[in-house]
Protein backbone atom coordinates (compact mmCIF):
# COMPACT_ATOMS: atom_id res chain seq x y z
CA UNK A 1 0.00 0.00 0.00
CA UNK A 2 1.51 3.81 -0.86
CA UNK A 3 2.37 5.77 1.79
CA UNK A 4 -0.02 8.66 1.89
CA UNK A 5 2.14 11.90 2.00
CA UNK A 6 1.09 15.64 2.60
CA UNK A 7 2.86 18.09 0.95
CA UNK A 8 2.39 21.65 2.37
CA UNK A 9 3.54 25.48 1.13
CA UNK A 10 1.76 28.95 1.14
CA UNK A 11 2.01 29.04 -2.84
CA UNK A 12 1.95 26.48 -5.69
CA UNK A 13 4.59 28.68 -7.42
CA UNK A 14 7.18 30.97 -6.93
CA UNK A 15 10.91 30.81 -6.36
CA UNK A 16 13.27 28.29 -5.63
CA UNK A 17 10.95 26.60 -2.06
CA UNK A 18 7.73 26.39 -5.13
CA UNK A 19 10.95 24.20 -7.35
CA UNK A 20 11.60 22.19 -4.60
CA UNK A 21 7.69 21.35 -3.86
CA UNK A 22 7.85 20.50 -7.80
CA UNK A 23 10.61 18.65 -8.31
CA UNK A 24 9.72 16.15 -4.74
CA UNK A 25 6.47 15.64 -6.21
CA UNK A 26 7.59 14.71 -9.81
CA UNK A 27 10.01 12.64 -8.31
CA UNK A 28 7.40 10.64 -6.42
CA UNK A 29 4.05 10.87 -7.75
CA UNK A 30 3.72 7.63 -9.27
CA UNK A 31 5.68 6.03 -6.04
CA UNK A 32 3.50 7.73 -3.43
CA UNK A 33 -0.03 9.02 -2.80
CA UNK A 34 0.75 12.85 -2.59
CA UNK A 35 -1.70 15.73 -1.66
CA UNK A 36 -1.01 19.52 -1.89
CA UNK A 37 -2.13 21.62 0.08
CA UNK A 38 -1.12 25.55 -0.57
CA UNK A 39 -2.69 28.32 1.55
CA UNK A 40 -3.81 30.10 -1.60
CA UNK A 41 -5.71 27.92 -4.26
CA UNK A 42 -3.88 28.24 -7.77
CA UNK A 43 -5.90 27.59 -10.78
CA UNK A 44 -3.15 26.73 -12.88
CA UNK A 45 -2.12 23.99 -10.73
CA UNK A 46 -2.81 21.19 -12.83
CA UNK A 47 -1.26 22.81 -16.03
CA UNK A 48 2.43 22.20 -14.12
CA UNK A 49 1.57 19.11 -11.90
CA UNK A 50 0.70 15.69 -12.74
CA UNK A 51 -3.16 14.25 -12.40
CA UNK A 52 -2.82 11.84 -10.30
CA UNK A 53 -1.85 14.77 -7.58
CA UNK A 54 -4.45 15.76 -5.08
CA UNK A 55 -4.89 19.46 -4.36
CA UNK A 56 -6.60 21.32 -1.71
CA UNK A 57 -6.03 24.91 -0.17
CA UNK A 58 -6.44 25.81 3.50
CA UNK A 59 -7.69 29.60 2.35
CA UNK A 60 -11.15 29.94 3.38
CA UNK A 61 -13.36 29.39 -0.07
CA UNK A 62 -15.40 31.41 -1.31
CA UNK A 63 -18.82 30.31 -0.19
CA UNK A 64 -17.65 31.04 3.57
CA UNK A 65 -16.33 34.37 2.25
CA UNK A 66 -19.54 35.15 0.72
CA UNK A 67 -21.71 34.34 3.35
CA UNK A 68 -23.48 37.74 4.93
CA UNK A 69 -22.61 37.02 8.67
CA UNK A 70 -19.10 37.08 7.67
CA UNK A 71 -18.62 40.43 7.58
CA UNK A 72 -20.44 40.52 11.53
CA UNK A 73 -19.13 36.93 12.62
CA UNK A 74 -16.21 36.52 10.90
CA UNK A 75 -13.99 35.33 13.04
CA UNK A 76 -16.62 32.57 14.46
CA UNK A 77 -17.20 31.76 10.42
CA UNK A 78 -13.49 31.15 9.87
CA UNK A 79 -12.75 29.52 12.98
CA UNK A 80 -15.90 26.54 11.94
CA UNK A 81 -13.99 26.06 8.62
CA UNK A 82 -10.83 25.77 10.32
CA UNK A 83 -12.30 23.12 12.50
CA UNK A 84 -14.10 21.33 9.28
CA UNK A 85 -10.94 21.27 7.38
CA UNK A 86 -8.52 19.98 9.94
CA UNK A 87 -11.40 16.50 10.80
CA UNK A 88 -10.80 16.49 6.71
CA UNK A 89 -7.34 16.37 6.94
CA UNK A 90 -7.30 13.67 9.94
CA UNK A 91 -9.96 11.56 8.06
CA UNK A 92 -7.64 11.31 5.03
CA UNK A 93 -4.94 9.31 7.26
CA UNK A 94 -1.90 10.84 6.24
CA UNK A 95 1.28 9.00 6.75
CA UNK A 96 3.80 11.74 6.39
CA UNK A 97 3.39 15.72 6.73
CA UNK A 98 5.91 17.80 4.87
CA UNK A 99 6.11 21.34 5.17
CA UNK A 100 8.07 22.86 2.48
CA UNK A 101 8.74 26.51 4.41
CA UNK A 102 9.63 27.91 7.75
CA UNK A 103 7.22 30.91 9.82
CA UNK A 104 3.76 31.06 8.98
CA UNK A 105 3.80 27.66 6.93
CA UNK A 106 5.15 26.00 9.87
CA UNK A 107 3.11 26.90 12.33
CA UNK A 108 -0.06 25.95 10.44
CA UNK A 109 1.88 23.06 9.79
CA UNK A 110 2.54 22.11 13.31
CA UNK A 111 -1.36 21.81 14.26
CA UNK A 112 -2.16 18.86 11.72
CA UNK A 113 -1.99 15.12 13.84
CA UNK A 114 0.29 13.29 11.31
CA UNK A 115 2.86 10.64 12.68
CA UNK A 116 5.47 11.68 10.45
CA UNK A 117 6.79 15.84 10.14
CA UNK A 118 9.23 17.21 8.64
CA UNK A 119 9.73 20.86 7.55
CA UNK A 120 12.51 23.32 5.61
CA UNK A 121 14.01 26.14 6.62
CA UNK A 122 15.58 28.20 4.03
CA UNK A 123 15.99 31.22 5.26
CA UNK A 124 19.51 33.00 6.93
CA UNK A 125 18.12 33.79 10.63
CA UNK A 126 21.78 35.47 11.09
CA UNK A 127 20.47 38.20 7.90
CA UNK A 128 17.13 38.12 8.36
CA UNK A 129 14.98 36.97 11.42
CA UNK A 130 11.76 37.74 10.54
CA UNK A 131 9.52 35.31 12.17
CA UNK A 132 8.91 35.91 15.45
CA UNK A 133 5.81 38.00 15.45
CA UNK A 134 4.40 34.96 13.50
CA UNK A 135 4.92 32.61 17.09
CA UNK A 136 4.77 35.26 19.11
CA UNK A 137 8.19 34.82 20.94
CA UNK A 138 11.48 33.36 19.89
CA UNK A 139 10.83 30.00 22.47
CA UNK A 140 7.05 29.41 20.79
CA UNK A 141 8.85 29.51 17.89
CA UNK A 142 11.44 26.75 18.64
CA UNK A 143 8.52 24.14 20.75
CA UNK A 144 6.64 24.71 17.49
CA UNK A 145 9.66 23.19 15.45
CA UNK A 146 10.20 20.41 17.97
CA UNK A 147 6.73 19.02 16.78
CA UNK A 148 8.83 17.76 14.28
CA UNK A 149 11.01 14.98 13.88
CA UNK A 150 13.18 17.16 11.66
CA UNK A 151 13.72 20.90 10.60
CA UNK A 152 15.22 20.36 7.26
CA UNK A 153 18.50 23.16 6.86
CA UNK A 154 18.75 24.03 3.37
CA UNK A 155 22.65 24.53 4.10
CA UNK A 156 24.67 25.10 6.79
CA UNK A 157 24.57 28.51 7.55
CA UNK A 158 20.98 27.88 7.52
CA UNK A 159 21.31 25.37 10.31
CA UNK A 160 24.11 27.65 12.22
CA UNK A 161 21.48 31.15 11.75
CA UNK A 162 18.44 29.24 13.73
CA UNK A 163 20.83 27.90 16.53
CA UNK A 164 22.13 31.80 17.06
CA UNK A 165 19.25 34.11 16.86
CA UNK A 166 16.64 31.43 18.50
CA UNK A 167 18.48 28.20 20.09
CA UNK A 168 19.00 24.86 19.01
CA UNK A 169 15.68 22.64 18.81
CA UNK A 170 17.52 19.67 18.74
CA UNK A 171 16.22 18.45 15.78
CA UNK A 172 18.13 20.36 13.06
CA UNK A 173 19.46 18.41 10.07
CA UNK A 174 21.56 19.63 6.29
CA UNK A 175 20.08 18.38 3.09
CA UNK A 176 20.75 19.85 -0.09
CA UNK A 177 17.81 20.73 -2.25
CA UNK A 178 17.67 18.12 -5.11
CA UNK A 179 18.28 19.98 -8.65
CA UNK A 180 16.80 18.16 -12.04
CA UNK A 181 19.90 18.54 -14.05
CA UNK A 182 18.40 16.71 -17.03
CA UNK A 183 15.12 19.50 -16.86
CA UNK A 184 17.66 22.27 -16.75
CA UNK A 185 19.68 21.03 -19.84
CA UNK A 186 16.70 20.19 -21.84
CA UNK A 187 15.44 24.00 -21.15
CA UNK A 188 18.46 25.74 -21.60
CA UNK A 189 18.43 24.80 -25.25
CA UNK A 190 15.31 26.83 -26.06
CA UNK A 191 15.88 30.06 -27.96
CA UNK A 192 15.78 33.45 -26.92
CA UNK A 193 13.97 35.71 -29.07
CA UNK A 194 13.37 38.85 -26.57
CA UNK A 195 16.88 39.77 -25.91
CA UNK A 196 17.77 43.03 -28.39
CA UNK A 197 21.84 42.44 -28.25
CA UNK A 198 21.49 38.67 -29.29
CA UNK A 199 20.94 40.03 -33.24
CA UNK A 200 24.16 41.58 -33.41
CA UNK A 201 27.51 39.88 -34.46
CA UNK A 202 28.78 37.95 -31.68
CA UNK A 203 32.28 40.12 -31.53
CA UNK A 204 29.76 43.04 -31.18
CA UNK A 205 27.67 41.95 -27.93
CA UNK A 206 27.81 43.73 -25.23
CA UNK A 207 29.57 41.28 -22.49
CA UNK A 208 26.07 39.59 -20.67
CA UNK A 209 25.64 39.01 -16.97
CA UNK A 210 22.66 37.27 -15.88
CA UNK A 211 20.59 37.45 -12.48
CA UNK A 212 17.60 35.62 -12.00
CA UNK A 213 14.73 36.49 -8.86
CA UNK A 214 12.15 37.52 -8.10
CA UNK A 215 11.60 41.57 -7.14
CA UNK A 216 12.07 41.80 -3.93
CA UNK A 217 14.63 43.32 -1.64
CA UNK A 218 16.01 40.02 -0.41
CA UNK A 219 17.71 40.25 -4.01
CA UNK A 220 19.57 43.43 -3.48
CA UNK A 221 18.85 44.52 -7.35
CA UNK A 222 19.29 48.39 -6.11
CA UNK A 223 22.81 47.48 -5.33
CA UNK A 224 23.56 45.68 -8.34
CA UNK A 225 21.80 49.26 -10.06
CA UNK A 226 24.14 51.66 -8.21
CA UNK A 227 27.44 49.56 -9.32
CA UNK A 228 25.82 49.35 -12.83
CA UNK A 229 25.81 53.24 -12.85
CA UNK A 230 29.60 53.34 -11.49
CA UNK A 231 30.87 50.99 -14.03
CA UNK A 232 28.67 53.12 -16.84
CA UNK A 233 30.34 56.06 -15.66
CA UNK A 234 33.82 54.39 -16.30
CA UNK A 235 32.93 53.82 -19.57
CA UNK A 236 32.60 49.97 -19.68
CA UNK A 237 29.90 48.48 -22.00
CA UNK A 238 28.18 45.35 -20.85
CA UNK A 239 24.31 44.72 -20.20
CA UNK A 240 22.43 42.78 -17.36
CA UNK A 241 19.79 41.21 -18.09
CA UNK A 242 17.40 40.49 -15.02
CA UNK A 243 14.65 37.94 -15.26
CA UNK A 244 12.07 37.67 -12.55
CA UNK A 245 8.37 38.82 -11.54
CA UNK A 246 7.11 41.80 -9.39
CA UNK A 247 5.68 40.22 -6.29
CA UNK A 248 2.11 40.79 -5.35
CA UNK A 249 2.86 42.29 -1.85
CA UNK A 250 5.95 45.40 -1.30
CA UNK A 251 6.77 48.26 -2.80
CA UNK A 252 10.19 46.44 -4.43
CA UNK A 253 9.67 47.38 -8.41
CA UNK A 254 8.54 50.63 -7.64
CA UNK A 255 11.87 51.72 -5.69
CA UNK A 256 13.62 49.73 -8.45
CA UNK A 257 11.93 51.65 -11.39
CA UNK A 258 12.94 54.92 -9.42
CA UNK A 259 16.23 54.04 -8.97
CA UNK A 260 16.46 53.46 -12.50
CA UNK A 261 15.09 56.87 -13.46
CA UNK A 262 17.32 58.68 -10.23
CA UNK A 263 20.35 57.27 -11.95
CA UNK A 264 19.78 56.60 -15.83
CA UNK A 265 21.13 53.49 -16.18
CA UNK A 266 20.97 51.72 -18.98
CA UNK A 267 22.78 48.71 -18.77
CA UNK A 268 20.84 47.27 -16.58
CA UNK A 269 17.47 45.63 -18.40
CA UNK A 270 14.96 44.07 -15.84
CA UNK A 271 12.77 42.02 -18.54
CA UNK A 272 9.95 40.42 -16.09
CA UNK A 273 8.95 36.89 -15.28
CA UNK A 274 9.92 34.36 -17.60
CA UNK A 275 8.52 30.20 -17.52
CA UNK A 276 11.88 29.63 -18.56
CA UNK A 277 14.73 30.90 -16.63
CA UNK A 278 17.18 28.47 -17.64
CA UNK A 279 17.74 29.23 -21.11
CA UNK A 280 18.20 33.01 -20.02
CA UNK A 281 21.43 31.82 -17.78
CA UNK A 282 22.69 29.96 -20.46
CA UNK A 283 23.65 33.13 -22.57
CA UNK A 284 25.20 34.53 -19.85
CA UNK A 285 28.81 35.28 -20.12
CA UNK A 286 28.49 35.90 -16.40
CA UNK A 287 25.81 34.81 -13.74
CA UNK A 288 25.36 37.50 -10.50
CA UNK A 289 23.80 37.56 -8.03
CA UNK A 290 23.59 41.01 -5.36
CA UNK A 291 21.47 39.02 -2.94
CA UNK A 292 21.49 40.56 0.72
CA UNK A 293 20.73 36.95 1.81
CA UNK A 294 19.90 33.54 0.72
CA UNK A 295 18.98 30.05 2.09
CA UNK A 296 21.00 28.13 -0.55
CA UNK A 297 20.34 29.73 -4.03
CA UNK A 298 18.70 27.47 -6.56
CA UNK A 299 19.33 29.34 -9.57
CA UNK A 300 23.02 29.60 -8.57
CA UNK A 301 23.76 25.87 -8.58
CA UNK A 302 21.58 25.83 -12.15
CA UNK A 303 23.99 28.31 -13.24
CA UNK A 304 27.06 25.90 -12.21
CA UNK A 305 24.94 22.94 -14.14
CA UNK A 306 24.93 25.19 -17.18
CA UNK A 307 28.59 25.78 -16.62
CA UNK A 308 28.45 29.63 -16.45
CA UNK A 309 31.12 31.47 -14.51
CA UNK A 310 29.73 33.65 -11.65
CA UNK A 311 29.77 36.55 -8.94
CA UNK A 312 27.72 35.44 -6.08
CA UNK A 313 27.22 38.16 -3.03
CA UNK A 314 28.53 36.44 0.17
CA UNK A 315 25.51 35.64 1.77
CA UNK A 316 24.50 32.00 3.02
CA UNK A 317 25.54 28.91 1.08
CA UNK A 318 27.10 30.83 -0.96
CA UNK A 319 30.69 29.21 0.27
CA UNK A 320 29.22 25.80 0.42
CA UNK A 321 29.15 26.17 -3.52
CA UNK A 322 32.08 28.42 -4.22
CA UNK A 323 34.56 28.06 -1.40
CA UNK A 324 36.72 31.18 -0.90
CA UNK A 325 36.23 32.12 -4.63
CA UNK A 326 37.86 29.41 -5.72
CA UNK A 327 35.52 27.82 -7.85
CA UNK A 328 33.70 31.38 -8.40
CA UNK A 329 34.06 35.01 -7.49
CA UNK A 330 32.28 35.71 -3.70
CA UNK A 331 31.52 39.62 -3.56
CA UNK A 332 30.75 41.37 -0.29
CA UNK A 333 27.54 42.68 0.02
CA UNK A 334 27.17 46.47 -0.89
CA UNK A 335 27.84 48.67 -4.26
CA UNK A 336 31.07 48.73 -3.98
CA UNK A 337 31.98 44.84 -3.33
CA UNK A 338 29.91 44.12 -6.55
CA UNK A 339 31.24 47.17 -8.88
CA UNK A 340 34.63 45.86 -7.94
CA UNK A 341 33.72 42.01 -8.74
CA UNK A 342 31.90 43.25 -12.22
CA UNK A 343 35.38 45.26 -13.09
CA UNK A 344 37.26 42.90 -12.46
CA UNK A 345 36.01 40.52 -15.06
CA UNK A 346 35.66 42.98 -17.60
CA UNK A 347 39.43 43.99 -16.65
CA UNK A 348 40.59 40.65 -17.35
CA UNK A 349 39.02 38.54 -19.69
CA UNK A 350 40.80 35.38 -19.09
CA UNK A 351 38.84 35.11 -15.87
CA UNK A 352 35.81 33.72 -17.88
CA UNK A 353 37.50 30.65 -19.11
CA UNK A 354 39.44 30.22 -15.91
CA UNK A 355 36.24 30.01 -13.78
CA UNK A 356 34.42 28.16 -16.39
CA UNK A 357 36.74 25.41 -16.01
CA UNK A 358 36.88 25.74 -12.10
CA UNK A 359 32.50 25.49 -12.02
CA UNK A 360 32.58 22.51 -14.42
CA UNK A 361 34.48 20.73 -11.34
CA UNK A 362 32.65 21.67 -8.67
CA UNK A 363 29.27 20.84 -10.75
CA UNK A 364 29.87 17.42 -9.58
CA UNK A 365 28.63 18.43 -6.16
CA UNK A 366 25.69 19.14 -7.52
CA UNK A 367 22.76 15.98 -7.75
CA UNK A 368 19.40 15.08 -8.11
CA UNK A 369 18.82 11.36 -7.35
CA UNK A 370 20.90 11.13 -4.61
CA UNK A 371 19.45 14.24 -2.77
CA UNK A 372 16.03 12.88 -3.78
CA UNK A 373 17.40 9.80 -2.10
CA UNK A 374 18.45 11.34 1.13
CA UNK A 375 15.29 13.21 2.20
CA UNK A 376 13.08 9.48 1.22
CA UNK A 377 15.36 8.20 3.80
CA UNK A 378 14.05 9.74 6.28
CA UNK A 379 10.33 9.03 6.27
CA UNK A 380 11.46 5.36 4.72
CA UNK A 381 13.58 4.83 7.37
Amino acid sequence: MKKKILIMNDLAFGGGVEKLMYDLVWAWHEKYEITVMTYKYDESFYEHYPSDVKYLSESVPKEYKSNFLVHVFSSINRRLYEHTFMARIKRMNFDVLLCMKEGGTLLSAAKYDIPLKYAWNHTDYNNHYYSEYIFGSKENEVAAMQQFRNIICVSKDIKKGVCDVIGDPGNLIVKYNPINIENVLKKAKEPVVDVDSLELPKDEQPLRFVSVGRINDQKGYTLLIEACKALEDDGYKFEVIVVGGREPWGNEYERIQEELRRTGVTSCKFIGARQNSYKYIAIADWFISSSIYEGYSLVSQEAAILDVPMILTDCSGVRELLGDSEYGIVAPIHVVGIYKAMKRVMDDAGLHEYYKKKIMERKKIITYQDRINEIEKLFEG
